[in-house]
């Protein structure tokens, strides 16, 4: 909550100034010592102080700047030994006639004087202490620690000595020399005769607990009965443990780690690292691997292969990628289906630039970072962040009252959505005071515990616009006259009084599944048949009812220039929404490659929406791709009579038609018609959303014979998925069905995103092909059929 009233402060500053500024730094990660600024001193200080190296001064402070002492360092150096028990002991102990009994350091400086022996006999070694005084037998304990006094002390923590590190001009040269090859001094640029600060002391002893000893292939934390793990993925570092505590870290592999640290930061999620572990095997530090590279992006959408990022690039991805999603591994073709926008992911790639995994994390901490701007913003500024609205990139200046801003700190982008949705306050869930979930047009919405005080100006049954987050939470609530629904959508069906409607944004209810929002209408059977497949503009005014209001016609003119992304006048945006339907059949998105002609015409442009920009963001087109009909041999089904004709008590079915094909060999859904078809005949086929008598059977819509061509499987370039007749160079569909007349079954693809598969298996079986299209390749026809056999 500190965080969420820190953000609340600056965004509210920022708005008075009419520029949104919000922290940089805010990622990086904490110390226990709040006067430490520096990361790496900020570790190696969380290190030694769960280690007990080091406590920080009276005031909590670690003092990084301050000077260090010979008796300091002693005491620093004994501790790492493992041999702060015997200082007690050692307290009535003269060793050196500066370090009398007053002296708070005496215990320390005997043990440390102290040597140590191995073996016996004539194999028997002994090792002297880590200090020694001057020639005049004085330690000078107060006086600052230079680099070489600091260096030679831990060297001879290591089992170095002077007969085995060498000689230089100056009796620490090759003490020096020794620990730069070692490791020792890593990431210091010590000055031997200067003084040492307690920062780059509490470097140098990190530097220590992973330096290896003489003579030995463990470094010096095993000497501790400390441990480093493999490395393992970290999956989440604010788990439970089994205990009951928090603030553990849990692995890949199922284990979950306790520690006493500050929180790691939440950008180690989903990275490869090695665990530090003290000698009960409880966390003391991360460190993460240097294999590969990792990116950190934010999802704006996704497709079966592909996902886009802030940018407009498109990152490719496998369908059998692993990724791993709360907690559990998955692959990707299993979640992009409901992948929210704005969704945080870690793209993991190998030495050679393959995506080895994904990491989903939790979208933007909108709990933390999000507010609703309900005063307009007047700032043109130019922010250290980016700005994204509705997925596209932005500037202060396209900020509007009313808008939900969400700052991702780790990606330094704030998400900005306008969605709104106008409806009346069904229920409230557990409580109105205080709702996880508010239902509104018959689904249930997750709620931000910011928009409480919002919500409680509101009692059920009452009228209010939502106002969502770029992830669909509702931020916040205002009344209808206030701000107006946003929300377009397709009339799905009407039936028993009661319309539901697909929006054609992606809004998602509190299961995180796509809504369809219903409601009572008082239409006649006639108007409801007629608002079936309409798209319209969906508020609501009383409690279970649905108000749904026919947009006039396409917010654009003029025709649609594919290359250069115009309607009119009127550019696309860059996260136009394309959608298609035959008639009135439902609509489908589709992507700007699946229009293979130049032009669309206006006649072929049932709606544009425009956004905040005056941008097209929502366009529907009426059949221009052809990728709406399913493919296949029509099955020709004549309806069942009942009685003799001419006879008061004849009756018949009507006739229904499907099509078989590789994803439904023995027909698909059954479609009502009155046309007389041939059965077996090359066939796509459009459902309508009218029904038969019945009320639940739908009716064919539309349907397209086929035209056919015999061609040499050579004339196929799979590169550029194309086909080459003697007229005409045809795209090929990615959907293309293929059948094998020879063993009367279809050929299958393993890959959901296209069958392709399929058709390279047709090609291999047989040298030449019969292929079938719906119309010529500059209307914008393509293979949608092959026969092999």
């Amino acid at each position: 909550m500190r965080i969420k009233r820190f953000l609340a402060l600056v965004l509210a500053c920022a708005l008075t100034a009419g520029l949104l500024i919000l922290p940089s730094s805010a990622a990086r990660q904490p110390s226990a010592f709040p006067d430490i600024t520096d990361e790496a001193t900020a570790e190696a200080a969380e290190i030694l102080r769960l280690l007990g190296i080091v406590s920080g001064t009276g005031s909590g402070n670690f003092e990084p700047g301050r000077t260090l002492t010979r008796a300091e360092f002693c005491k620093m150096a004994v501790e790492i030994m493992g041999n702060g028990d015997k200082v007690a002991a050692q307290m009535n102990r003269t060793v050196f006639a500066d370090v009398p009994s007053t002296h708070w350091a005496r215990g320390y400086v005997a043990v440390a004087t102290q040597g140590s022996s191995s073996g016996s006999g004539e194999s028997a070694v002994s090792t002297p202490g880590i200090i020694r005084g001057d020639a005049t037998g004085r330690f000078h304990p107060d006086r600052a620690i230079t680099g070489a006094e600091a260096v030679t002390i831990l060297m001879r923590i290591l089992g170095y000595h002077d007969a085995n590190v060498g000689v230089g001009a100056v009796w620490y040269d090759g003490y020096f020399s020794t620990a730069r090859s070692i490791g020792l001094t890593d990431g210091l640029t010590l000055n031997p005769t200067g003084s040492i600060t307690r920062g780059q002391a509490a470097i140098l002893f990190e530097n220590l607990l992973f330096t290896k000893s003489k003579g030995s292939d463990d470094v010096y934390l095993t000497t501790l009965k400390g441990s480093i793990t493999d490395e393992v993925l970290i999956l989440d570092v604010n788990a439970t443990a089994p205990d009951g505590s928090t603030g553990a870290v849990e692995t890949g592999d199922g284990k979950v780690y306790q520690t006493d640290r500050v929180p790691f930061s939440d950008d180690m999620e989903g990275r490869q690292a090695k665990l530090v572990l003290d000698q009960d095997g409880h966390l003391l530090a991360l460190q993460v691997s240097d294999k590969g590279t990792q990116r950190v992006v934010g999802i704006l959408s996704a497709k079966y292969d592909s996902f886009t990022i802030p940018g407009g690039e498109t990152v490719k991805v496998k369908p059998a990628t692993t990724v791993w999603q709360d907690g559990e591994q998955k692959s990707y073709k299993d979640v992009y289906l409901n992948l929210k926008a704005g969704t945080q992911a870690l793209l993991q790639y190998s030495a050679a630039g393959e995506l080895e995994y994904v990491f989903l994390r939790d979208a933007a901490a909108s709990e933390d970072a999000t507010q609703v701007l309900k005063t307009k913003p007047s700032g043109t500024g130019t922010p250290s962040y980016q700005i994204y609205k509705n997925g596209v990139p932005a500037t202060a200046a396209d900020l509007r009252q009313y808008d939900v801003t969400t700052f991702d700190k780790n990606t330094n982008i704030l998400y900005v959505s306008d969605l709104r949705l106008t409806g009346v306050y069904e229920n409230a869930s557990p409580s109105p005071d205080t709702p996880a979930t508010i239902t509104l047009l018959g689904q249930e919405f997750p709620v931000l515990s910011m928009a409480y005080e919002d919500l409680r100006a509101f009692d059920i049954g009452d009228q209010m616009t939502i106002l969502l987050s770029y992830d669909g939470q509702v931020a916040g609530a205002v009344t209808a006259s206030a701000a107006s629904s946003t929300t377009v959508g397709v009339v799905q069906k009407v039936e028993g009084g009661k319309a539901y409607v697909k929006p054609l944004a992606d809004i998602r209810n509190a299961a995180g599944e796509k809504v369809v929002l219903s409601g009572q209408v008082s239409y006649s059977d006639s108007r409801a048949k007629e608002m079936v497949g309409q798209v319209v503009t969906v508020s609501a005014g009383a409690k279970g009812r649905i108000s749904l209001s026919k947009v006039s016609g396409s917010d654009a003119a003029g025709v649609f220039d594919v290359a250069a992304k115009k309607i009119g006048s009127v550019p696309l945006a860059e996260n136009v929404a394309l959608y298609e339907r035959v008639g009135n059949g439902t609509p489908g998105e589709i992507d700007l490659e699946q229009l293979t002609v130049n032009k669309v015409a206006a006649s072929k442009i049932v709606y544009v929406h425009k956004d905040y920009a005056g941008k097209a963001d929502i366009v529907l087109l009426d059949d221009v791709t052809g990728d709406q009909y399913e493919y296949g041999f029509l099955k020709f089904t004549a309806g069942a009579e009942s009685g003799d004709p001419g006879d008061w008590s004849y009756s018949k079915q009507p006739d229904t038609v499907c099509v078989k094909n590789s994803a439904h060999p023995n027909g698909s859904t059954a479609l009502v018609t009155t046309e007389k078809l041939k059965n077996n005949a090359a066939i796509g086929i459009a459902a309508s959303l009218d029904t038969a008598t019945d009320g639940a059977t739908p009716k064919l819509g539309a349907y397209v014979l086929l035209h056919s061509a015999e061609v040499k499987s050579s004339a196929f370039d799979m590169d550029s998925e194309t086909l080459t007749t003697t007229d005409a160079v045809f795209p090929i569909s990615r959907d293309v069905q293929c059948y094998n007349d020879a063993t009367d079954s279809w050929f299958t693809s393993a890959n959901e995103d296209d069958n392709f598969d399929a058709l390279n298996a047709a090609r291999a079986f047989s040298s030449t092909l019969t292929v079938y299209y719906d119309k010529s390749p500059d209307e914008g026809g393509k293979i949608r059929l092959v026969v092999a056999g």
